[in-house]
């Protein structure tokens, strides 16, 4: 805006920088030079036509002072009503608590996965620098699409199809998309003044519908402005909700800001509500980490589920035109992870109310029809998971160890009793058993005698015993007793009274095995069907109860690298399988668009790399896939194992499991050629320590010879015991 007391040197001066600002920078130099001057003439004349007006604008005037004496003022001592709550007589009522401000974001630090845009629930939303990236790109890509209008010849047919279709109204004043990004006010007017001017009746007389196309750009440019308010409405509801307040940056263009606030809001429900497996201590562990968590704004936990389950706002937010509109202005990584949250809070919902739903869902799949697309591959991959088709019946592994077990332990039952009836009948036989013992050695000398030892006969140990009467003090009966407790281990618990837990060492091993067994058993079937899993999904569940932490523990934060990792590779995994079927084409969704500035109309200066995808940092190289949804396909593959809260992801392993990396868990050619290599490496360093230590002495050498056993042909001296006795 010109002020009016500008001359005419600063108008020209400021005109001429923002014709400057106008061009394309991709545009080539000659071709700049070449159109500065025109648009230069028109800025400089909008400038002063603005100079003045200002100069003949009427002073504001000045607030009209009530004639008469001054109204009383109140009494001393007064206090307003409504001061005296919470404060003491004759102070100021409390002001109201200033709004929060936005969660404390921060640049939160994940290492890219090669290949991909974004892996997993990474938290775009509330990181600061892809934010303000994704802002200027949008501004970037608003400044190169400035004055593109195309041929009134050919402008007229696209805005106004012969075959009765009807263009939306950001195609129709090409604002909004993918490429884009957001828009605002005076992109909408721009935009429409640009395209109006080229489109004009009086200029184009020999188009008889140069008329329709020009009241279809009035239209369009009234519907933007009315989406725009309505996106505004609904961006400070959904950052409402959560307890703060939308800032003037996030209100200019609100697409952006809408987009993520609705990540944010659909990743706080699914991580406080918890996915899959999640046990009491993990539940307390992901209210307590959304309460500290800088990704979310500083709001109450119950009030929120309470809003988003017994309440219908703000699910039928998520069925309207402004997400919808905001949905096609983000990046393609952004949408397919919006399009899993969304999915994952219905099945959330559905497990939560006993597989009942509102019916706002409904609406929310037409609103986005590419849900379908996605449950459909879900499906597909949980019913692979679980599909034993072609491959051999199952073994019975459990019956056999409990068959192992009841053998051992009738046989240990028969060997005791086997061993308490010699002893009874020992016992019995009484003084004849032990008659027939002396007569037995009465011919050998005495061994006490001689100085000799007590012979160890079945007549001194049942006599240390003490016979049947389990009396005895020798050192059998304290076996005897030993083995006893050890046996009545083996059938006490904690609860029976006596119970020692030293003396149930060979037990704890046996439960650590059969939890082990219990474990496996556990991976390969299902918790509610009991199928059990074809070998695909039996290897992939083994390795996602190996990666991931125990949920008693820890949890595994969505952005750890191992876990993406894993997520990748069973991605590339079930797309191999997907090629040449039905659901390929749903990976459509996750593929990355590898767009350049020549897809849209123009071409970059020469040796200039085509920039990376909107809102990546600039140098990333073109990726294969857009998004991966590491955390859908972990708890597709691993139900019944695996659980997800806003802590991040775990699996129901014992207390103190050791996590395994990938290299661990899927061992491919690469790793199986490293452990050769360390192999062949072990092999050729034992060898040549055994060579060193067959020529080496050993510790019994003395003075400079070889080993002892060298003192004969094999020369050198020998041993300290080979050596001949020193003189006196």
């Amino acid at each position: 805006m010109a002020s009016a007391n500008a001359t005419d040197e600063e108008l020209e001066k400021q005109a001429e920088e923002m014709a400057a600002k106008a061009l394309p920078a991709s545009l080539p130099e000659a071709l700049r030079r070449a159109k500065i001057p025109a648009i230069k003439q028109k800025i400089l004349e909008r400038l002063k036509a603005q100079r003045e007006k200002a100069a003949n604008a009427p002073p504001p005037a000045a607030a009209a002072m009530p004639s008469g004496p001054p109204p009383p003022g109140p009494p001393p001592g007064w206090t307003p009503p409504g001061a005296l709550i919470g404060g003491a007589v004759g102070q100021s009522p409390p002001q109201a608590a200033p709004p929060p401000p936005p969660p404390s974001e921060q640049h939160l630090e994940a290492k890219r996965v090669e290949g991909v845009e974004l892996c997993g629930d990474e938290p775009w939303f509330a990181d600061t620098s892809v934010r303000k990236r994704l802002r200027e790109s949008v501004a970037e890509a608003h400044k190169e699409q400035k004055i593109l209008v195309g041929n009134p010849a050919d402008e007229i047919p696209r805005i106004c199809p012969e075959d009765g279709r009807v263009l939306g109204a950001g195609a129709v004043l090409r604002l909004g998309g993918a490429h884009l990004g957001g828009y605002g006010e005076s992109d909408v007017a721009y935009a429409y003044r640009q395209l109006s001017r080229a489109l004009h009746p009086d200029k184009n007389p020999d188009l008889p519908r140069a008329h329709v196309a020009f009241h279809r750009l009035s239209e369009a440019a009234e519907e933007l402005r009315q989406g725009l308010n309505e996106q505004r409405s609904a961006l400070q509801l959904l950052v409402s909700a959560m307890g703060g307040q939308a800032t003037a940056q996030m209100l200019e263009r609100p697409q952006e800001a809408l987009f993520a606030e609705a990540c944010r809001l659909l990743s706080a429900v699914c991580g406080l509500v918890g996915e899959g497996e999640v046990p009491v201590p993990a539940q307390s562990r992901a209210v307590a980490s959304f309460g500290s968590s800088g990704m979310y704004y500083p709001c109450q936990t119950s009030g929120l589920l309470a809003d988003w389950f017994e309440k219908t706002h703000l699910l039928e937010l998520y069925a309207s035109v402004p997400v919808r509109t905001a949905y096609d202005c983000a990046p393609k990584r952004c949408r397919a992870q919006f399009l899993c949250l969304l999915n994952r809070a219905a099945i959330a919902e559905a497990k939560k109310f006993s597989d009942c739903v509102r019916g706002n869902w409904p609406v929310i799949m037409q609103t986005f029809p590419e849900l379908g697309l996605w449950r459909d591959l879900r499906d597909a991959i949980h019913r692979r998971v679980w599909d034993t088709t072609g491959e051999p019946p199952e073994p019975e592994p459990a019956a056999a160890p409990a068959a192992a077990e009841s053998a051992r332990g009738s046989s240990r039952s028969r060997s005791r009793k086997r061993s308490r009836s010699r002893r009874k009948s020992r016992s019995r036989s009484g003084g004849e058993g032990r008659k027939r013992g002396r007569n037995r050695f009465q011919d050998a000398p005495d061994a006490e005698a001689e100085g000799g030892s007590k012979r160890d006969t079945w007549y001194n140990r049942d006599r240390e015993r003490g016979g049947d009467r389990g009396g005895g003090s020798g050192r059998y009966a304290e076996q005897d007793r030993q083995r006893d407790a050890a046996w009545d281990a083996r059938w006490s618990t904690s609860d029976d009274p006596g119970y020692d837990p030293s003396t149930v060492k060979s037990a704890g091993f046996k439960d650590k095995k059969q939890s082990g067994r219990d474990r496996k058993k556990a991976i390969e079937t299902h918790p509610e069907q009991g199928w059990r899993a074809c070998r695909w999904g039996r290897k992939w569940r083994g390795a996602i109860a190996a990666m991931l932490p125990s949920a008693l523990d820890k949890a595994a934060l969505h952005t750890d690298f191992q876990v993406r990792k894993l997520g990748a590779a069973l991605w590339k995994d079930l797309a191999k399988w997907l090629e040449g079927t039905d659901s390929e084409r749903v990976l459509g969704l996750f593929r990355a668009d590898n767009q350049t500035p020549k897809t849209f109309g123009w071409d970059t200066k020469n040796g200039e790399q085509p920039p990376a995808a909107r809102g990546l940092e600039p140098g990333t190289p073109a990726c294969d896939w857009s998004f991966i949804p590491v955390v859908d396909l972990i708890q597709v593959i691993g139900e019944g194992v695996v659980g997800s809260t806003t802590e991040g992801m775990f699996a129901a392993n014992p207390l103190g499991h050791k996590r395994c990396t990938l290299a661990q868990c899927y061992k491919g050619k690469d790793y199986r050629n490293k452990r050769k290599a360390e192999e062949l490496v072990r092999e050729v360093k034992e060898k040549e320590s055994g060579e060193a230590k067959s020529n080496g002495r050993s510790k019994w050498d003395q003075g400079g010879g070889e080993k002892s056993g060298g003192g004969g042909a094999g020369g050198g001296g020998g041993s300290k015991w080979d050596q001949p006795p020193q003189a006196a």
